[in-house]
């Protein structure tokens, strides 16, 4: 299948599919000038996606990739885990700013503006 094809398929832009294919992220197949994707290449432009819904920027997506169509999982686990601290040390961060904001919301109320 064609690039067109393979973004419906995998839910990518056209355009996304070529930044994966410059980055070195994901090798294609060539008849000529046109790329040709396989099933295993949409499941893999599909993982990108997954992994960027969860944070992963593309440089880290491609020093997780082992070079193949395949990630190292090691490597992928223990990056999800350093998400997983980040994310809760977000969560923290905003609570205490809802938590102050609150405090001085409550305060300019109580002073009748």
């Amino acid at each position: 299948m064609y690039i067109g094809e393979a973004a419906k398929k995998s839910g990518a832009s056209e355009r996304a599919i070529r930044l994966y294919e410059s980055m070195g992220l994901l090798k294609v197949s060539r008849a000529g000038k046109y790329r040709v994707f396989s099933a295993a290449d949409i499941e893999f432009i599909r993982l990108i996606k997954e992994g960027q819904s969860l944070g992963l920027q593309l440089t880290e997506l491609k020093e997780l990739a082992n070079g193949e169509q395949d990630f190292d999982w090691i490597k992928v686990v223990q990056l999800l885990a350093k998400k997983q601290e980040s994310i809760v040390s977000q969560i923290k961060m905003l609570e205490v700013q809802h938590s102050r904001v609150d405090e001085y919301r409550q305060a300019i109320e109580q002073c009748n503006y």
